[in-house]
């Protein structure tokens, strides 16, 4: 047989709703509890004092009774566990479960379980802000008629100066074009990329000036990338990889011609020999 037992002002009730209804009480409300748990406790003291065997009889002698002094050992330990689990639950956000296994068996078993409500606990994984939002389709491939139709493509629009505006405000920049709203190319860039561009020589213009950078372009056949707005889809893996090698800046033909030649040479690092730190040891 298996007696379970949950947490007695929530009897019915899930825990962590009970929990989530209780963690933002007030500390008045609390002292309230606290208060009411005292008066509670000096009732049960006048009761089993008045009871026969009691406290006040204690020292009576014959006329103690053997049974009532345990069944007033018994409700006292039960008054007192009970109010240690509640007090856990109400004040820590802590439900204790305790669960007794066997109740008949030459072994029975007592577990007792706590469990923490699943908000109070940090999540390791980042979650998704869900939410409308400028997002920027990069490459000068997309003239402003296919703009808007690979904004639509992603259940969303093209998005205003305004809206760009406010995502630069939020930290949002990409050094690209992208054809916005009332047929404007534009694109963001921070006051502290712009500063670090200042010091790559030969790229101190890449990303134009701190703001917004861009205005109306009068010939819509030109092509650019795309500023959309509207839910942001989900990263790919691709694009995971892209964010972790992405350059600030375009890369120059310069640029690429050097990439080429680092990743030749990287084919060819088993061939490559490297010598000791000395001749006692390999590595410093």
């Amino acid at each position: 047989m298996d007696v379970t037992y949950d947490y007695v002002t929530g009897i019915g009730q899930n825990p962590l709703e009970y929990v989530e209804a209780t963690k933002n009480t007030s500390t008045s409300g609390k002292l309230l509890v606290l208060a009411i748990l005292t008066v509670t406790i000096f009732i049960y003291y006048i009761v089993f004092s008045t009871m026969p065997g009691g406290t006040s009889s204690a020292g009576s002698g014959p006329n103690t009774s053997g049974g009532a002094k345990l069944l007033e050992v018994i409700m006292w330990g039960t008054f007192i566990v009970l109010l240690i689990i509640n007090g856990y639950q109400y004040f820590f956000n802590v439900n204790v479960v305790t669960s007794v296994k066997d109740l008949f068996n030459d072994q029975p078993k007592l577990d007792i379980t706590l469990q923490h409500p699943e908000g109070d606990s940090e999540s390791t994984v980042p979650q998704l802000k869900y939410f409308k939002q400028v997002f920027h389709v990069p490459g000068n491939e997309y003239t402003y008629s296919d703009a808007k139709d690979v904004c639509k493509a992603f259940d969303a629009r093209l998005a205003s100066y305004d809206e760009v505006e406010k995502s630069y405000s939020s930290g949002g920049e990409w050094c690209s074009y992208g054809w916005s709203d009332n047929q404007m190319a534009l694109f963001p860039t921070q006051k502290k990329t712009w500063n670090r561009l200042q010091n790559i020589k030969g790229h101190e213009h890449d990303c134009g000036r701190p703001g917004i950078n861009g205005g109306f372009i009068a010939n819509p056949d030109v092509r650019f990338g795309i500023n959309c707005y509207g839910f942001k889809p989900k990263i790919t893996s691709v694009e995971a990889d892209d964010m972790k090698t992405a350059s600030i800046y375009p890369k120059t033909l310069k640029d690429v011609a050097k990439q080429k030649r680092v990743a030749h040479w990287q084919t060819k690092l088993s061939d490559i020999l490297v010598s000791p730190f000395n001749n006692d040891v390999w590595s410093a």
